[in-house]
């Protein structure tokens, strides 16, 4: 909106916009995350609100127990009610994750909404702690005053990329025939940005096997099981394994690039070394993805080793 603040927080992101949700004077708002990827048919998680005659309703999707100490986890009983939710809790109740994905009966949010800044707002003059958060604020304020949220269980795939490994893992999940998530269903499409570039040129001695090549790439090397973004050049000679290679990116003869990130516009020069494979690690917790970041270029034979994370050139 015109004249607002930095977002103070996820609620507060939302409260800043009521006047341009008002416009549309909404019986119901559906209020998504922007780093999550999924396919889902929000008509059905609103029909499963209107029918539940719910307050809120949460999408949730059933994750590890190793993972759930990452997530929101809500607790439910046997009609998918929810009777209590933790933020991110140390030991998990449940493995019943929110997905940050969200239908609310306007009056209500909109209620909620306004108490919370408010609220937030003493607490600051006071000194006191504050927040203004959906999971942290709102849902356990809807909660304590016993309204009605319901749990939405979610079945298709879904991956928060808020972390280098997940940001890497969804990349790779494009790759795996077994991922139930398909750029190429006909019936339901997915657009992205078509960067109108020249059709993707593989040299005669190049080797590519289980990847993707976008428009404006030119690869003489080998490449096996890995993203390449647009305008990325790949020298004879140089070896991109299980990576993702950003746009602009070049990867000169003799450089070798495995499990990492590399990203746009950068050069890696002839005998780098980026990233290692897990299985050489007797400790796996040593290993991690390298990650290389925009506009940097790496020397030649210079080494970057997993989880390192280059910000400047070296």
């Amino acid at each position: 909106k015109a004249g607002a603040s930095w977002y103070e927080g996820t609620a507060n992101a939302i409260y800043q916009n009521m006047r341009f949700i008002e416009r549309y004077d909404p019986e119901y708002v559906i209020v998504l995350g922007g780093d999550h990827i999924y396919k889902m048919d929000y008509s059905k998680m609103v029909d499963y609100h209107i029918e539940n005659n719910a307050d809120c309703t949460i999408a949730v999707i059933d994750v590890p127990k190793e993972e759930a100490s990452r997530f929101g986890i809500m607790i439910c009983d046997e009609s998918n009610k929810v009777t209590d939710f933790v933020e991110k809790p140390k030991v998990p109740k449940s493995t019943l994750a929110s997905m940050g994905i969200y239908v609310f009966s306007w009056d209500k949010l909109k209620k909620y909404l306004i108490e919370n800044e408010n609220d937030a707002n003493e607490k600051r003059t006071k000194g006191e702690p504050w927040s203004k958060d959906f999971g942290k604020d709102i849902i356990t304020s809807m909660l304590a005053d016993k309204q009605r949220l319901f749990a939405y269980e979610f079945e298709g795939y879904w991956k928060d990329v808020g972390t280098i490994e997940s940001l890497w893992e969804a990349n790779m999940d494009l790759l795996n025939p077994n991922i139930p998530i398909d750029l190429y269903d006909p019936e339901w499409k997915m657009y992205s940005r078509n960067p109108i570039m020249p059709p993707q040129y593989i040299g005669s001695e190049a080797v590519v096997e289980n990847s993707m090549i976008t428009d404006g790439c030119v690869v003489n090397g080998t490449v096996d099981f890995s993203i390449i973004f647009e305008g990325v050049t790949i020298e004879a000679g140089a070896t991109v394994t299980d990576s993702i290679i950003m746009p602009g990116s070049v990867i000169k003869s003799g450089a070798i690039v495995e499990y990492a990130i590399v990203g746009e516009n950068c050069t890696v020069g002839s005998g780098v070394h980026i990233g290692a494979r897990p299985e050489t690690f007797e400790n796996r917790d040593d290993w991690g993805i390298a990650v290389v970041g925009h506009n940097i270029t790496i020397s030649e034979n210079a080494k970057v080793l997993p989880k390192q994370i280059i910000s400047e050139n070296m």
